[in-house]
């Protein structure tokens, strides 16, 4: 019986991480790959994280057991109509999106119910580091899963067995609720970056101002996307997104307030300084914690029973168990 196939699409940063991962330690399953940039796919497979490397998207996931979808949101629409038609019945799609109801939407429009789908958002471990593709890069990081009401629960088990095998840790989490908290941990962010480029950008005085931006100012203003990619995160989760531009205005409104206040002359630390303190403690505190990916309440995170049931048994049998050295 010939190995199982994993199949991925879209091998930048993420798909190409994910083949690297996988193959950390020697499995008894092939990894196809392909991405519309063909130097994408000649570096994936350069580097090792791919098998082999197809030209023709339909090829990639013909016979394929599982399929890893790692494309923007933005492309994802036209993707899963061109896969609805030629996936096997019973194969599982791992959708891998930053926003995971407008992908779930997607699926449930595109794809028929022959196919079982999770959409799943690893959160990159740690605060630095290199951002080029590593076999380490989701070690430790939280894989957050988001199945369909309808997903067969063996499926589900393979997605969480699928993020083990990265070194990652799975989280179940409500897609809307997930969302919410994107909108302000990874959107708000973008916003801010594009208000304070535009503010300097469009000023008369920029001629003369961009001589002495910085490190800082390119940090601070730094989208990580293309227009179209940000533009339609924002759109399909713009009720989250608006909502974290007013508490970010009221925020503003209360740092001006401190910033008004008058020094006090007696013993008592300025209300800014004090504020201040506060924000420099907090995060400091989080990045030790984000680096160490320790957490003082793992409760939320969570896998399905151990137990392998009849369709993850059928459909890949051993995939993610290491090879002995007699194989």
């Amino acid at each position: 019986m010939a190995n199982p196939t994993i199949a991925i699409i879209g091998l930048g940063l993420t798909g190409t991480s994910f083949g690297l991962g996988l193959q950390r330690e020697p499995g008894n399953f092939q990894i196809v790959g392909h991405d519309k940039n063909p130097d994408a796919s000649a570096a994936a497979k350069k580097a090792g994280a791919i098998d082999q490397s197809t030209f023709r998207l339909h090829a990639t996931y013909e016979g394929a057991d599982l399929v890893v979808v790692a494309v923007p949101l933005s492309e994802l629409e036209e993707l899963l109509g061109h896969l609805s038609e030629g996936l096997q019945p019973d194969v599982l799609l791992l959708i891998v999106s930053n926003m995971l109801a407008p992908a779930m939407e997607i699926a449930e429009r595109q794809l028929p119910d022959t196919v079982h789908f999770v959409v799943g958002h690893p959160i990159v471990a740690g605060v630095g580091g290199s951002l080029s593709p590593r076999a380490d890069f989701f070690v430790n990081a939280t894989f957050c899963l988001a199945p369909s009401v309808h997903t067969d629960p063996d499926a589900v088990q393979l997605a969480s067995d699928f993020a083990e095998r990265l070194g990652a840790k799975t989280f179940f989490v409500d897609a809307q609720e997930h969302d919410g908290m994107m909108a302000g941990l990874e959107q708000l962010p973008q916003v801010i970056a594009a208000s304070l480029m535009h503010i300097f950008a469009s000023s008369a005085s920029w001629e003369e101002t961009r001589r002495l931006a910085g490190r800082s100012f390119a940090q601070a203003t730094e989208l990580g996307n293309s227009a179209e990619q940000i533009y339609a995160g924002f759109m399909a989760n713009r009720a989250a997104l608006s909502l974290r531009i007013d508490q970010l205005q009221r925020e503003l409104q209360r740092w001006q307030t401190l910033l008004a206040a008058e020094p006090d002359d007696g013993e008592s630390a300025h209300p800014l300084l004090t504020e201040l303190k506060q924000v420099v403690n907090t995060r400091e505190a989080w990045v030790i914690q984000a680096e160490l990916q320790q957490w003082d309440t793992d409760s939320g995170l969570d896998t399905l029973d151990d137990q392998p049931g009849f369709m993850r048994q059928m459909l890949m049998g051993d995939m993610f168990r290491r090879k002995t050295r007699e194989e």
